[in-house]
């Protein structure tokens, strides 16, 4: 087989039909190249397979990634390292390193005593949910912190995440505009602030129709531990479900269908994080497609405004809008489908 050639600087530039000056001056971080111009250049780059220079010569900010090891591997590794790799991308566009450092109870204490090595990090990022004493821990290091899909609860630090509740708001009005009235709501409650977010949404616009849901159609989807749980469904099925994430939406349509329960016909079901699972499942999942690269983008922007302005305290809370994909897992009341049209609108963007 050939070998594949290497991408070069006058290869991108005659892509784009620009310089070959101004891709380097994009590539290696130098002023006199528009923001919307340079995000094209390191797109084309990113799809191409170009070597980003080596930045290893100049002076450079490193910063640690503290993220779960459940989070590496499985079905929420695939959506964290997605996520994960982006972040890293758009800190070496700016010529920061990174080391991901993934606590547990058990290794606590050497990760500490690395991440509190003097002069090792710069600053620190939050991807996702952490065990309480490990996040407890960490979030006292004296160092600027960024959290991503996870709210910073002190209020001293930037977090970044999904527009939640908007979005799981939108996703109970179209079942509601389709003549459901009897909507429940699948996930743990209380288990991370995304299913917290993702319920009130849900809740909120039950209220607003007037309609009090059922403590009985509110199944939980994972332990206290964040583990996977059977999904214990009640003898009297409402016609429609709201769930935290295309995984337990995958899941309850498996269930429905082991009971000789009909998706979309006899009960609709709605997804969250258009994952692999919302495809994969039959019939396809309507949910909520989540910007990964808008988080991954913000969230580095802002680490690096801290790193470089460590003196500056307080946090703010940065909501990315997601968008809403319909497909073939919703059905009116009457069984017939009504997909409106895309629209593109998710919810304020308040970066």
């Amino acid at each position: 087989m050939a070998e594949r050639k290497s991408v070069s600087m006058q290869d991108l530039a005659d892509k784009l039909g620009i310089s070959k000056v101004t891709v380097s001056k994009a590539l290696n971080g130098k002023d006199g190249v528009g923001e919307e111009l340079k995000e094209k250049i390191f797109a084309l780059a990113r799809e191409s397979g170009y070597v980003l220079p080596d930045y290893g010569k100049r002076k450079s900010k490193k910063v640690g990634i503290i993220m779960s090891p459940r989070f590496s591997s499985g079905d929420e590794g695939k959506f964290y390292m997605a996520m994960y790799e982006r972040i890293i991308y758009e800190l070496q566009r700016a010529s920061c390193s990174s080391i991901m450092i993934s606590p547990t109870t058990a290794t606590l204490p050497s990760d500490m005593n690395t991440i509190q090595t003097r002069g090792l990090f710069d600053g620190l990022i939050f991807l996702g949910i952490l065990d309480k004493g490990v996040r407890e821990q960490i979030a006292q290091i004296d160092l600027p912190k960024v959290y991503v899909d996870i709210y910073d609860q002190t209020h001293k630090s930037d977090s970044v995440i999904t527009e939640n509740i908007y979005s799981s708001y939108e996703l109970t009005n179209y079942l509601i505009q389709q003549g459901h009235t009897d909507i429940g709501f699948v996930g743990t409650v209380g288990s991370t602030t995304s299913i917290s977010d993702r319920y009130l949404g849900y809740l909120r616009r039950m209220l607003e129709e007037g309609i009090s849901p059922k403590k009985e159609w509110r199944i939980p989807d994972r332990s206290d531990e964040g583990m996977a749980i059977p999904l214990l469904l009640p003898e009297k099925l409402p016609t429609a479900f709201v769930c935290n994430c295309d995984a337990t939406a995958f899941k309850l349509v498996q269930t429905l269908k082991e009971r000789g329960i009909r998706v979309p016909e006899d009960v609709s079901v709605t997804g969250f994080d258009d994952s692999i699972y919302a495809q994969l499942c039959s019939p396809p999942l309507t949910t909520v497609a989540v910007d990964t690269d808008a988080i991954a983008r913000l969230a580095a922007k802002r680490m690096i405004k801290h790193m470089n302005e460590p003196q500056k305290k307080g946090g703010e809370v940065y909501r990315i809008p997601g968008k809403i994909i319909y497909r073939d897992s919703v059905c009116k009341r009457n069984g017939s489908s009504d997909k409106p049209e895309q629209s593109g609108e998710g919810g304020k963007n308040l970066e």
